[in-house]
């Protein structure tokens, strides 16, 4: 099945089929519970990564994300596109 054009910040966004994440955690189909689920979405096209914005405009890799890619791409890669310049929000250390 190919995948869908969806619309992001008023842009085209190519997402997966929910086919090829169902029945598994996926931050646009299936997201979990985390502590950023409520954060806004940001699309970051020169990663190819899923971020969520925290209060501070600072943006933190989805965790489910990063999940979808572990299991598709192989640990190392989610390990290092979790890299980010953290402000402690994603970890809920954040005291601002």
């Amino acid at each position: 099945m190919p995948d869908l054009i969806g619309m992001h910040f008023g842009g085209p966004l190519l997402v997966h089929d929910p086919a090829r994440c169902a029945g598994q955690r996926c931050c646009i189909h299936n997201p979990s519970d985390h502590l950023m689920r409520d954060w806004p979405q940001l699309w970051r096209d020169d990663r190819q990564l899923m971020e969520r914005v925290c209060r501070h405009g600072a943006g933190h890799p989805d965790p489910d994300d990063l999940d979808y890619k572990r299991r598709t791409r192989g640990d190392e890669y989610a390990h290092y596109e979790g890299i980010h310049g953290c402000d402690g929000c994603c970890s809920g250390r954040c005291d601002g």
